[in-house]
């Protein structure tokens, strides 16, 4: 949940700029003791005021800036944006089946958040196909393979240097504090 305050400086109202992934709700509280604003959002009241100077609302799914607004007689023309992202997740977590030695298709292996993203935590471990594992490691997803963020989320591509299946994890932070740990990425490499 986010908070939105509501307030004036110099007889001039301002609305708090937020970004919100799809998934929260939107607070707003009115901080300006001359006026009981309650916002809209693309003209669909918000819903009760719990409080004389608050109200709630749950921002819209898709991404996007929204705009949202005062219908106060006066304050017509204030308004605010809500940025609202897709939610932090695992894209991709089974890449297509690679050939050693050939460059693969970029692969989106983490959607949604807000750009820029850091990548730490990389570990991998490529098995054979009776499950031994033939090598493994750290600070990589594998020999040959690599993560790039982009504005959109984080890719995974290169070119396999081994026969077997690479499995890897990494943990990713955006910049609005989110967090994604703990997946499990997996791709075939075939000899060619």
């Amino acid at each position: 949940m986010k908070q939105i305050h509501i307030t004036r400086s110099n007889n001039i109202v301002t609305f708090e700029t937020v970004s919100v992934d799809n998934t929260e709700t939107v607070f707003f509280t009115n901080d300006d003791p001359q006026a009981a604003h309650w916002p809209t959002i693309t003209s669909n009241q918000l819903g009760p005021a719990p409080s004389a100077n608050s109200s709630q609302c749950s921002v819209p799914t898709a991404a996007g800036p929204y705009q949202y607004g005062c219908k106060i007689a006066g304050h017509e023309n204030e308004s605010g944006t809500i940025n609202v992202f897709l939610q932090l997740a695992a894209g991709t977590t089974t890449l297509p089946q690679a050939t050693v030695n050939s460059a693969i298709a970029p692969a989106q292996v983490v959607v949604g958040g807000v750009a820029p993203y850091q990548i730490s935590g990389q570990q991998f471990q490529i098995v054979d196909s009776g499950n031994n594992i033939i090598q493994q490691g750290s600070n990589s997803i594998g020999p040959g393979m690599s993560l790039t963020p982009g504005e959109n989320g984080i890719w995974a591509s290169g070119t396999p240097t081994v026969v077997g299946t690479y499995n890897f994890t990494f943990t990713v932070n955006d910049s609005e504090a989110r967090n994604l740990q703990q997946v499990q990425y997996s791709m075939s490499v075939v000899a060619a």
